[in-house]
């Protein structure tokens, strides 16, 4: 709907390695609202932040995948419930869980699908966000609109930002490129502004 297509084709012509780094720097630009929310609800977000620990560990150790069947389910089953909470930010919370649990899937499954997944939670979170800027609750703006917004442009923009650093590193993820990766994650901004309305 924003890109994502482009986005996945390329993803698609790098190692399986880069493709769940991929989803790991998407998610981790996605963390802090689920954070947010656990923080301020009570929510246990522990599961995801295993998930999180379990997807860096395959990175580091790639074909010798560690994903425990029951942390996947457990994700998944966890969920944030829009109907349980009302937090302004619980469709964000949401998002990054099934990000997580889709990175878990493509972890243990391989479908480039699970990453599509991952990229279309995103930019759905940066749609939500944008749609909550608006004048009424009621404001919904043309898609166009929103694909020019500039926090749309800017995560589509990291997006591939991503993809040339992927580029770049070896296809099997030695200590450098763990690094070089993590030093990344640390630099960049969160996916949705943590300012609080």
């Amino acid at each position: 709907m924003f890109g994502e297509e482009k986005i996945l084709d390329s993803i698609a012509t790098l190692s399986r390695a880069k493709q769940l780094a991929f989803a790991l720097l998407v998610f981790e630009r996605m963390l802090p609202s689920l954070t947010a929310f656990s923080m301020d609800t009570g929510f246990d977000d522990s599961c995801y932040l295993r998930g999180r620990e379990a997807a860096w560990d395959s990175l580091r150790d790639w074909g010798r995948d560690r994903i425990d069947q029951s942390l996947r389910e457990d994700c998944r089953r966890r969920a944030p419930d829009t109907e349980a909470f009302s937090h302004q930010f619980t469709s964000y919370a949401l998002n990054a869980a099934l990000a997580m649990s889709d990175t878990l899937d493509f972890i243990l499954e391989g479908d480039l699908r699970q990453l599509a997944d991952v990229l279309t939670l995103a930019t759905d979170s940066v749609y939500f966000f944008i749609v909550g800027l608006g004048p009424s609750p009621d404001y919904l703006p043309e898609l166009k609109e929103v694909a020019a917004h500039p926090l749309m442009k800017q995560e589509l923009l990291r997006q591939k930002e991503d993809l040339r650093f992927l580029s770049a590193l070896p296809d099997r993820f030695d200590e450098a490129a763990v690094s070089a990766l993590r030093t990344r994650v640390g630099t960049q901004a969160p996916l949705i502004p943590s300012e609080r309305g």
